[in-house]
This record gives C-alpha cells, sequence and structure tokens, in this order.
C-alpha cells in the first residue's frame, strides 16, 4: 500500500498575514485542496495524513467538507513543532491505523506545493522501490557558489551535477520510520527535508521527476507566479 503525508504544520509568517498559506486561495481554490486533488487524481493512494497545527485543524475539516473529491481518505492529523515532528505524527498515525507491510511506501509532500502531478507522484513511487528512497528534483539553472563567511566565493560546484530538490520525497515505509525514530534530538534540529532523515543513517535517495512549476509558495510574490500557472496548468 502507499500511504501520503501531507505536511501543512506550518504557519507562513514569511507569507505575512494571519491565515497559514495552505489556506490561501489560487483562482478561487485553496492550495490545500490543489494539492490534495493533486494525489487523489493520481490514483495510488491509500491513505492521506494531512498534517497541520492543532487550532486549525477543525477549520480544516471544514474546508474539505466542501470540496469532497479532495477529501477521500484523507485524515486530518496534528502537525509536530516541526517537519520532523509533523513526519512522526504521520508515520505514527499510519502504524496505528493501518497494517503495515515491508513493501508499504509512505510519500512525502510539502502542502504548498500545489502544482505537482500524478507522473511526479508515480516517479517517486517507482524509485522508492528500486533504491529505497526518491526525491523529486531539476537540475540547477542558476551557478552555485560556497561561501562559508557570506562575503567571499570560496569555490563553485559544476552546474551540470546540481540539482533542485522538491517534494514529493518517497520511500519504503519502514526503512523511513526506522531511520527517522532513531535521530537524536540535536540530528532532527538539522532536518530540513524528509530526505535528510534517510541521508543521515546513509540510505540512498535517488533523483525522481520533478518539474520548474512545481513551485513552493513561501511568499506573497509566488502568488501572482501561482495564479498563471493554475491558468495554464490545471482549472
Amino acid at each position: 500500500m502507499i500511504y501520503a503525508a501531507i505536511l501543512a504544520g506550518g504557519r507562513g509568517t514569511r507569507m505575512g498575514g494571519d491565515m497559514p498559506k495552505q489556506f490561501i486561495e489560487i483562482n478561487g481554490v485553496p492550495i490545500m485542496i490543489r494539492t490534495l486533488r493533486a494525489f487523489q487524481e493520481c490514483g495510488i493512494i491509500d491513505g492521506i495524513a494531512l498534517c497541520v497545527p492543532r487550532e486549525y485543524m477543525d477549520y480544516t475539516r471544514g474546508i474539505l467538507s466542501g470540496y469532497p473529491e479532495a477529501a477521500e481518505k484523507v485524515s486530518v492529523i496534528e502537525g509536530g513543532a516541526d517537519r520532523t515532528g509533523s513526519l512522526e505524527n504521520a508515520c505514527r498515525y499510519f502504524e496505528k491505523s493501518f497494517d503495515i507491510s515491508s513493501d508499504d511506501i509512505i510519500v512525502t509532500h510539502d502542502c504548498v506545493r500545489p502544482f505537482v502531478t500524478a507522473e511526479m507522484i508515480a516517479s517517486g513511487v517507482e524509485a522508492a522501490k528500486k533504491y529505497g528512497g526518491a526525491t523529486a528534483a531539476i537540475p540547477s539553472v542558476d551557478t552555485i557558489c560556497f561561501s562559508s563567511d557570506g562575503e567571499i566565493i570560496e569555490s563553485v560546484p559544476e552546474r551540470s551535477k546540481l540539482f533542485s530538490v522538491q517534494t514529493p520525497q518517497t520511500f519504503m515505509f519502514r526503512a523511513f520510520c526506522e531511520a527517522l525514530y532513531s535521530l537524536s534530538d540535536e540530528e532532527k534540529s538539522l532536518v530540513t527535508d524528509a530526505s535528510a532523515v534517510f541521508r543521515m543513517r546513509w540510505r540512498k535517495v535517488a533523483l525522481s521527476l520533478g518539474s520548474p512549476s512545481n513551485i513552493k509558495i513561501t511568499h506573497p510574490s509566488d502568488i501572482p507566479l501561482a495564479e498563471k500557472l493554475a491558468e495554464t496548468i490545471k482549472a
């Protein structure tokens, strides 16, 4: 079986305003709903844990009630204090609610990447079956420099070997939980994405299909771009 942990536990402080960014509407549709629709449309997901702040759980359920096509197989659960906490809450929920087998897979995704596609989700699943873990990524189009002090360039890695990491990030369920639960508090503080959990335990993470349109909506300036993308990619 394949499970999806949709991480919407943040409060969107960089976006400004009082409402977490997953509830912002893009051309009349909440970001959260656009993301959930993609996971419904891919047709391979058996259960979805939507991780949100405790104070927004009822509000989230209210939104979902207006979009039944997006709410199928979705359970609203409490997010953690940080990304790692939300991942752990989702894993614990699935372990409690389903009979997890050695072949099961977990797909993790940022709720505020609403232009994920069924192809991206499926690509991650296939790569995880082969390698154990995978992350969506795209080749870097920018030259990246390294500077330890933020003032002087010390090195410039070869751009052809650099990739921009996105989500979804997908893993064999039991292996991911084993890695996640073994992290120390210090290690958890260093986790910036789910793939870091795997890599901290020396497990392979393969590259799977990403897209330049698979943007993460973080700042107010991202909204106009998202509205344009919504017009061309999905209704």
